[in-house]
């Protein structure tokens, strides 16, 4: 991007071109017609103009507004976080230039803050539409994973949806707010963009007041409600994100309610389309003198001539910088003349608002302003709101000054003094009073459809009257009555609010398979089909596992007095077992015979999980252990009965002191005293050991008789008494 001066306006611009390296680039010059067109659909105040699109020796540019200022990455990177007084006023300004994008039928889909331009006066100007998708055309191609600025990226951009609507710019929106409160993104502590990506997409971030404790809380609600992971639970339209946040700027008393008034689209500043109209026809002229017809023949030609010239010569010098199609004759017209408003209050730092964008505190000065008639409101906590109009004329400068009237500030107690003549005054009560306490705790009340506080909730001074009390939290059925509060009474309201619920019904296949709902175990009795009843109403994880099989983990949304189905049908999971005997053997897996007699190599499928493997031969003994059975290697079993393996056998009394005991091997008496080291068989084997005056506290043991064994076989021996 160039600055640029058009010489004969003597007016700065901007150049948009794409790379010469990029130049042959389908792609790119894709974008770059789809960001002009995109810019062409609308004028909005905050957002960069454009003003054509052109094509030279195979280079395109675009033609745009020059913005003096910087991106707010820049000021974040230079100032830090913004003072949440200060990020209000733009991100309205954000939301309300989007809004009216989302009306045209553009989704942006790359907004972040190096797409958002603040000048001097704390104007916005979002620049950067070469991602924006138009909804209202059936030939636009551009996938939504072709682009995007990961960090600023909705879920559902992020997971590759072939279609993302109006609702992931304001998740865009939303983490531009997030960062410009706490000057940050939640995902300082993330090094890869698989990490990233799985942040966006399943895990919860960090809250704004973690970060800076500053931010009000019921303005961190309104930024966590814009990046919900489920488009659904977000603001559905940028102008319900704009009147929550005036919603908060009436209960922080900022300023009030604010109508969100329209903005009147300007014209284009350089290029007017002249209308060709054709000439009226005037009553011929008579000429009776043949000399002044003959010189008039001969001078209307050479007019004709002329005017021709002069048509040619203003296309040509119009078409010198900026070429328009779409008609033949075009020109240059004059800028509009700009004007100067300057705005003070006395006390200062009150907020400006001017046709209902906030433009930031006073004392400030706007320039340029078109002409015109204009709305504006003054507003500072504890001071009276200004609310007047007034016009301004262009190439002119208009001071305004205010002194702003505090606000009448009711004193306790609730109760005013009345003297009458003659007689003693007495104290009369004009106020009520209410407490307000729920179960659960932190719910909302509403009264007369105003959010007045969360409980547990003290009313002071609340004047007489007929009231509707709404006590809502999400989750709960909400609670609802009309009350009448008399001066000087004081009432107290409890309510318990009942969870919104609804059903789960999971028919499992196997049918002894566990069911665990947000990790809780539910006790399926060997069912085909487990009911669960008064699930609370939201989101809940579900899993259901057996071994043996693939675990089956899903999300589902339980609604209000509805029962959700889930046909959960585990995928058997398998492993390879390949047993080898040595000479021969029979081999019982679970109890259950599977070869006789097998002296080859013998291989069969086992779930994945554990199995007890036997192995019987009629002279030699037999072999049995439990054997874990994986679905990512196959397990070998090698039993040879002729092998020999040498075991230490040892004695030991209470006292962990050494003794010599006679080892019983298989019922027989060795004659070896223990510590001893004897060679058997591989297989089970009975182990034990005697000594008079003594007795085995564990009695015989069947030993495995194994590679892999490295320990003694040690028994404990107590003395009888």
């Amino acid at each position: 991007v160039f600055k640029a001066i058009h010489i004969k306006l003597d007016k700065v611009f901007a150049l948009k071109i794409i790379a010469p390296g990029l130049a042959m680039n389908e792609h790119f010059i894709k974008r770059f017609e789809t960001e002009a067109k995109s810019l062409a659909k609308f004028e909005d105040p905050n957002i960069v103009r454009i003003y054509d699109l052109r094509s030279h020796d195979d280079q395109w540019f675009i033609i745009m507004e020059y913005v003096e200022g910087q991106t707010l990455t820049d000021k974040i990177l230079k100032d830090g976080a913004f003072r949440w007084l200060e990020a209000l006023p733009i991100i309205k300004q954000v939301l309300s230039a989007i809004g009216h994008a989302h009306e045209a039928g553009i989704i942006h889909r790359d907004i972040k803050p190096n797409n958002i331009m603040l000048n001097e006066a704390g104007k916005v100007k979002i620049t950067d539409f070469g991602l924006a998708k138009d909804q209202t055309s059936a030939t636009n191609t551009i996938s939504v994973t072709s682009g995007g600025t990961l960090y600023y990226m909705s879920p559902e951009h992020v997971k590759g949806f072939s279609f993302i609507d109006a609702r992931s710019d304001l998740y865009s929106i939303g983490m531009t707010f997030y960062e410009m409160l706490t000057g940050i993104v939640p995902f300082q502590n993330i090094n890869s963009d698989f990490e990233i990506r799985e942040s966006i997409v399943r895990k919860e971030f960090d809250k704004p007041r973690s970060i800076n404790p500053a931010i009000p809380a019921d303005l961190e609600e309104i930024v966590m409600k814009s990046i919900s992971k489920n488009p659904d639970d977000r603001y559905q339209t940028a102008d319900a994100m704009i009147q929550a946040l005036f919603e908060f700027e009436t209960r922080n008393g900022i300023a009030g309610e604010i109508p969100v008034l329209e903005t009147v689209p300007a014209p284009s500043p350089l290029i007017q389309q002249i209308p060709v109209n054709k000439p009226q026809d005037k009553p011929s002229e008579k000429i009776s003198d043949p000399s002044i017809a003959k010189k008039k023949r001969h001078i209307l030609p050479l007019a004709a001539a002329v005017i021709i010239i002069a048509i040619i010569a203003v296309v040509v010098l119009q078409g010198e910088y900026f070429t328009h199609s779409a008609s033949p004759v075009a020109q240059i017209r004059e800028e509009v003349p700009q004007a100067t408003l300057a705005i003070s209050s006395t006390p200062a730092s009150a907020w400006i608002i001017l046709n209902g964008d906030s433009v930031g505190l006073n004392p400030l000065k706007i320039h340029p302003l078109n002409a015109g008639q204009y709305a504006l409101m003054i507003s500072k906590k504890q001071y009276q709101v200004v609310d007047t109009t007034f016009s301004i004329t262009g190439d002119s400068t208009l001071d305004m000054a205010f002194t702003l009237n505090k606000k009448e500030v009711r004193q306790e107690p609730v109760q005013s003094r009345r003297t009458i003549a003659g007689k003693k005054t007495k104290t009369v009560p004009v106020f009520a009073s209410l407490m307000v306490e729920s179960d659960p705790a932190f719910s909302e009340v509403w009264l007369n459809g105003r959010l007045s506080g969360k409980t547990p909730l003290r009313l002071t001074d609340i004047r007489p009257g007929t009231y509707k009390i709404e006590i809502r939290q999400k989750g709960f059925e909400s609670y609802s009555r009309d009350m009448i509060l008399v001066a000087g009474n004081h009432q107290n309201i409890g309510a318990k609010l009942n969870p919104l619920s609804g059903g789960l019904s999971v028919i499992k296949d196997p049918r002894s398979a566990k069911v665990l709902v947000d990790g809780k175990e539910y006790n399926s009795q060997d069912l085909a089909v487990l009911d669960i009843n008064n699930l609370p109403v939201g989101k809940h994880q579900i899993e259901v596992i057996h071994a043996g099989y693939a675990p089956l983990k899903h999300e589902v949304k339980i609604e209000q007095n509805k029962i959700y189905t889930l046909d959960a049908k585990l995928v058997r999971v398998e492993g390879n077992l390949s047993i080898q005997v040595r000479p021969w053997g029979s081999i019982f897996v679970n109890g259950q015979m599977q070869e006789s007699s097998a002296d080859i190599k013998y291989s069969m499928r086992l779930p994945v999980k554990k199995h007890d493997i036997r192995i019987e031969h009629p002279t030699l003994g037999f072999w049995q252990k439990t054997v874990q059975i994986r679905d990512d290697m196959d397990t070998n079993v090698i039993v040879n009965f002729t092998r020999q393996l040498e075991i230490l056998i040892e004695a030991r009394d209470e006292q962990n002191n050494p003794l010599g005991a006679e080892i019983i091997i298989d019922g027989k008496n060795t004659g070896q005293i223990t510590p001893g080291a004897l060679k058997l068989r591989i297989g089970i084997h009975k182990v034990g050991v005697i000594k008079d005056g003594y007795a085995s506290q564990s009695g015989e043991k069947e030993v495995l008789i194994d590679t892999g064994m490295d320990k003694p076989v040690t028994f404990v021996l107590k003395k009888i008494q």
